[in-house]
């Protein structure tokens, strides 16, 4: 926001032959300087503001540098206290991104990132990380001023929709008319509000209104500027102008409510009703980083081209298929909604004509919509009806002789009827998930509480962190580095063996972590497969000793590298229900006794089924009765399937495949898919792995869990601590720092060492406490950037300036 008076140009106009339609409530968007705390402002804290007279307030500013990063906030408390009490009065709190800077308008760094799509994932992605992180409801960007449409496009068009995929808001300040590069705000269509920066005269004022209103932006978008940084400023300017915004637009934008020498009840008083509710929610797609299936994926690549790419909410990323028809992608949204749209943006590897489809299961599809003769690479098809769990995008003609190459697949709609919050079931296992908040140098733990009582996804914290919505299979617990943890507390109310499962990224070499149960280690080193893209997951399984009832205390620990977390679940082994029951075969290895029934006598070690020797062979068990089916476990002998269904039946006649395994393999194979209903399961084998027929000394069969599956919503951008909590505290101040760095200590040993790392783990300073309360560190000459700082056990991340 640029801070100058603006000449008053002409006398008073107002608009003619032109009426505009009356708005039923308005908005004020108010600027918070993020420098003025402890400043002498009139308004130099958040406790200060008049919540009741704002809709919406921008936190100024967060500069990015020319590679798209943006490290930190400047105070960032103050943000937090914002947040904390903006949200409390019901007003949305954003972040400005950019102001008038000293190199505006050629030099700022946008025009760098506009140029580089490294820059602008960078950009787009600490924009969500930022957003997550404090709470946000959206961003705000103020480039003064885009030099091209094409620059402007260039990050603007990511950066909108990545924050829609989160269901937060995309706003923007922009000039009061074509002049300043105003035409080179290109796209427009997709902000929420268009925040006007005019701060000049009432015919300014006129013109400005006019200018957005010929460019396409709606009445109620268009925020009218008023000035509040100076003392000329009076309250008839802003009677005037509110009574402009009243006719033509949808809302004041005030620079800066710090500073007020205004009387903002004159705007208030003159508006009228303040819009407190969402006038325009953001539609959130329920799409953005689902579990994606593919019928195919391009070979011989220089970038991955997996499924995941079209749902991460990046659009440099792309899923692209092998080069024949018909080929698909579907995405498993995690419960069941109501579709109303989908929207598709295709690389230039685009279909001519394809079928959306919806499922309950993912076998059974029926049509949303056949589209035929698409031109176009950007998709957005609305007015659907259906209702499922999983949304199918079935190309049937590609309209070039490479395969389907989809960038974005976003699904949008609402929960359906029979579902409930937070996924529908009570938590099976209460508990809690905790870790220290290195951010903000705070010594809080945040944690979600699980217990009974707190069933809703409401969340407790010490201090105010950031911690996202409880949600079924929730997202990015983020990422640990060596030695860090995730520490999940249990109360385990029946005694049995357990699952603790975790998703992590593959996208580092040399990566491992270890489970470890009250304090032992019960998994070993588990090692993570590197495939150099951090986009693809892996899921690991640990399974726990037989567990008496109780709490129980696990943790994840890494051992080597960091990499993001996506989730954990933590669940009772349901038992096999396949034992010893009624079975049958294709077939059995000629001149020997390995009958159906030994793969289901428990006995995975000496006894076994085998087949003859050809490929379509199969065995089936009988569950006696229909039971809800979602996992299989086959226990291979060497003799087996490289490729090979799993199929559930009601009948013992009409079979349904819930799983296609191509790429079998000796050894134990755990495959699990949606919850169905079935009385008979069978593996039904396609090929051979070798010239044997198929062995199998175990086929297990499991039930779902009663109560679904135990999922840890978010914690984002919060790291876990190394070690077990120190028995003395530790604060530091100020953080960020320039010149001293104050380490206070209350219990420490008189000997205990004061040492500062780089971020590479390189010791760069040490001292003894020497039973001092305080050290004062000289950091000037330090480097700038992230340090930890150690007294005995525990650990702190400051930030050097």
């Amino acid at each position: 926001m640029q801070k100058m008076k603006l000449l008053f140009l002409a006398a008073f106009a107002m608009f003619s032959m032109k009426t505009f339609a009356q708005q039923s409530c308005y908005n004020v968007v108010g600027y918070y300087p993020s420098w003025v705390a402890g400043g002498n402002y009139y308004i130099n804290s958040p406790s200060k503001i008049d919540y009741s007279k704002y809709t919406h307030i921008c936190y100024a500013f967060s500069i990015p540098d020319g590679n798209g990063n943006m490290s930190s906030v400047d105070n960032a408390s103050a943000l937090r206290d914002l947040v904390s009490r903006g949200h409390a009065a019901n007003v949305k709190v954003l972040l400005s991104v950019g102001g008038w800077l000293t190199s505006s308008p050629s030099n700022t760094p946008f025009e760098a990132i506009s140029t580089n799509t490294t820059a602008i994932n960078n950009f787009v992605n600490a924009c969500a990380n930022m957003v997550t992180t404090y709470n946000l409801d959206g961003i705000d960007l103020d480039w003064e001023y885009p030099t091209s449409k094409t620059r402007w496009n260039a990050v603007a068009v990511p950066l909108g929709n990545r924050l829609h995929s989160m269901g937060k808001l995309f706003t923007a300040a922009v000039s009061e008319s074509g002049n300043n590069n105003g035409n080179n705000y290109d796209n427009v269509t997709m902000l929420d509000l268009v925040n006007i920066m005019c701060y000049g005269n009432d015919a300014l004022a006129s013109s400005a209104m006019s200018y957005w209103t010929s460019r396409g932006v709606p009445q109620n978008k268009r925020m009218l500027g008023v000035p509040f940084y100076s003392s000329d400023n009076n309250s008839a300017e802003h009677v005037r102008k509110a009574n402009m915004a009243k006719t033509t637009g949808g809302g004041i934008m005030i620079w800066d409510i710090a500073s007020e020498y205004g009387d903002i009840n004159a705007i208030y008083n003159t508006l009228g009703t303040i819009c407190k509710g969402d006038v325009n929610p953001v539609p959130q797609n329920l799409a953005s980083n689902k579990r994606v299936v593919v019928s195919s994926t391009e070979a011989n690549t220089t970038t991955s081209t997996a499924g995941t790419n079209a749902t991460d909410g990046n659009y440099s990323t792309r899923w692209s298929s092998v080069f024949s028809d018909p080929q698909w992608l579907y995405v498993d949204l995690g419960a069941t909604y109501n579709v109303n749209r989908v929207k598709i943006t295709w690389e230039a590897a685009y279909a001519s004509a394809y079928d959306i489809q919806i499922s309950a299961d993912s076998i059974n599809w029926s049509p949303l919509k056949s589209i035929t003769g698409n031109t176009t690479l950007v998709n957005d098809v609305t007015g659907l009806a259906g209702t499922g769990r999983y949304v199918r995008i079935n190309g049937t003609a590609r309209a070039t002789a490479y395969g389907y190459s989809i960038y974005e697949l976003e699904v949008y709609g609402n929960a359906a009827a029979s579902q409930t919050p937070y996924g529908g079931s009570n938590w099976a296992i209460p508990g809690k998930i905790e870790a220290e908040n290195y951010d903000n140098g705070g010594e809080g733990v945040a944690y979600h509480d699980l217990t009974p009582a707190n069933q809703g996804g409401q969340y407790r914290t010490a201090e105010a962190v950031d911690i996202e919505t409880c949600n079924e299979g929730g997202y990015n617990l983020s990422y640990v580095q060596n030695g860090e943890w995730f520490e999940y507390t249990v109360n385990v109310n029946t005694a049995g063996v357990y699952t603790l499962q975790a998703r992590v990224a593959t996208n580092a070499a040399g990566k491992s972590f270890h489970v470890e149960l009250d304090g032992q280690n019960i998994s070993g080193p588990i090692a993570i497969p590197d495939t150099g893209d951090w986009q693809t997951w892996t899921t690991v399984n640990v399974t726990t000793p037989a567990l008496t009832t109780g709490t129980k205390v696990l943790r994840l620990v890494v051992d080597a590298a960091e990499f993001n977390i996506n989730w954990l679940n933590f669940t009772l082994q349901s038992d096999n229900i396949a034992v010893n029951k009624t079975v049958s075969a294709s077939s059995i290895e000629p001149e020997t006794d390995f009958s159906a029934i030994k793969a289901f006598d428990s006995d995975a070690t000496t006894t076994r089924w085998s087949s003859a020797y050809t490929d379509s062979e199969w065995i089936s068990v009988d569950l006696g009765a229909v039971q809800s089916v979602s996992k299989v476990v086959l226990k291979w002998e060497n003799a087996f399937a490289s490729a090979y269904r799993i199929e559930t039946s009601l009948d013992n006649s009409n079979w349904s495949v819930q799983k296609e395994v191509t790429d079998g393999a000796a050894g134990t194979a755990a495959i699990s898919f949606p919850a169905v209903n079935a009385r008979y399961v069978r593996m039904h084998g396609v090929k051979r792995g070798t010239p044997y027929g198929y062995s199998i000394w175990e086929f297990e069969v499991y039930t779902a869990p009663a109560a679904g599956r135990q999922s840890i919503a978010a914690i984002s951008q919060t790291k876990a601590v190394t070690a077990k909590p120190a028995l003395f505290a530790v604060n530091i101040w100020p953080n960020p720092a320039s010149n001293v760095l104050t380490v206070q200590t209350k219990g420490a040993a008189p000997l205990a060492v004061v040492k500062a790392y780089s971020i590479n783990g390189r010791v760069v300073y040490q001292s003894k406490v020497n039973g001092a309360d305080q050290v004062q560190v000289n950091v000037s000459g330090w480097p700038k950037g992230i340090y930890v700082i150690e007294v005995g056990d525990s650990r702190k991340k400051v930030v050097i300036e």
